[in-house]
């Protein structure tokens, strides 16, 4: 009898090992599919006779809608109760800076528990300090990734699969998030624009517009434009590969897990038809809303500027920062501080 249920439970473990493998294989394979594309890309160009009502896009970093949206109900009010997804800028801000668990999908491997953990410089959708490694090796003079892929996560929701970095994969870089406010816009830039650009440009300084697939899309390019590669064209392309890469969460764009060095971690977890609304607002739908990043100021001579507890800069009385007179660049990097005075709080 032992034997019998021994058996059993072996040629039903094959069958789930098998019906995963076929799953994963068909994931895998459908997911190379839908970074191919056909090959043409569409004209872009609308009518120009409302070109004349064109204006400078807002810019600032106070966590203001850009006008696309309403801004919605007072930031501080909302909690898991009150939040309603994409119904406005404050309701998707909320869910932008909300942290996952387990639970909620995040991991095996992952770098972040929020979109906001790696865009939250200044205000929510920013850059950050936050780098990710990226590591390989070189043979034949081919880079070659390292198992499982050139990005090396930082963390895992188990201590046995923690990534790490093989001592032969002495390629390594470190890549910043990149700024997600204006990216809006961005999208909205019509691919013959850009060609527009790069054609403008002297032959030896000309840049290279890169056909990527829209993954949510039917096949046709668009020129890239989000990412370090520029390797997306839309924000919903780009945030679901962000998703899976910075947070180990998949979506029907990216439906297989992230590995650990190249091992699957096969883990039971199904995203609930409630949870579709909260990722749609976390993954793309704060970042077509937000304002274009504020011009830096240029600080030349002895200049007074104040700082304010809402991140802006303005003329008041409240915590000065004195600036000394200009010198060699290396030089005033170096006595910055020694030439910044704030009083105390």
């Amino acid at each position: 009898m032992k034997s019998v249920k021994a058996i059993a439970s072996v040629s039903v473990s094959m069958l789930v090992v098998t019906a995963w493998l076929s799953f994963s294989v068909e994931g895998q394979s459908s997911q190379v599919d839908r970074f191919r594309h056909n090959g043409s890309i569409r004209s872009e160009n609308g009518s120009d006779r409302n070109r004349a009502r064109f204006t400078e896009a807002p810019a600032g970093f106070d966590n203001l809608t850009n006008g696309f949206d309403v801004q919605g109900p007072d930031y501080e009010t909302l909690d898991d109760d009150t939040v309603v997804p994409l119904a406005s800028f404050n309701d998707n801000r909320f869910i932008f800076e909300e942290r996952e668990g387990p639970a909620d999908g995040l991991g095996p491997t992952y770098n972040g528990t929020s979109c906001g953990e790696c865009h939250q410089n200044a205000v929510t959708g920013g850059a950050s300090q936050v780098a990710e490694h990226r590591t390989g090796h070189m043979a034949e003079n081919v880079f070659v990734e390292s198992l499982g892929g050139s990005l090396i996560a930082s963390r895992a929701t188990h201590p046995n699969i923690v990534e790490l970095v093989d001592y032969r994969d002495d390629v390594r870089t470190l890549r910043i998030s990149t700024n997600t406010l204006g990216s809006g816009y961005i999208e909205a830039i019509a691919n013959d624009t850009l060609l527009a650009i790069r054609d403008a440009q002297p032959a030896d300084l000309r840049g290279t517009a890169t056909m990527v697939p829209v993954l949510e899309g039917d096949g046709t390019a668009r020129i890239g434009r989000f990412g370090w590669k520029g390797q997306h064209a839309s924000l919903v392309s780009f945030a679901a590969d962000a998703y899976l890469n910075e947070m180990g969460i998949t979506t029907p764009l990216f439906p297989v897990e992230n590995t650990s060095l190249a091992v699957l971690w096969v883990m039971a977890r199904h995203t609930m038809p409630s949870q579709i609304l909260r990722m749609m607002a976390r993954m793309s739908s704060l970042s077509p809303i937000l304002c274009v990043p504020q011009k830096r100021l240029h600080v030349d001579r002895l200049t007074t500027l104040s700082i304010v507890e809402n991140n802006c800069l303005r003329k008041s009385d409240a915590r000065r920062a004195t600036w000394g007179p200009s010198r060699p660049r290396l030089q005033a990097r170096r006595s910055i501080a020694a030439r910044l005075r704030f009083p105390r709080l």
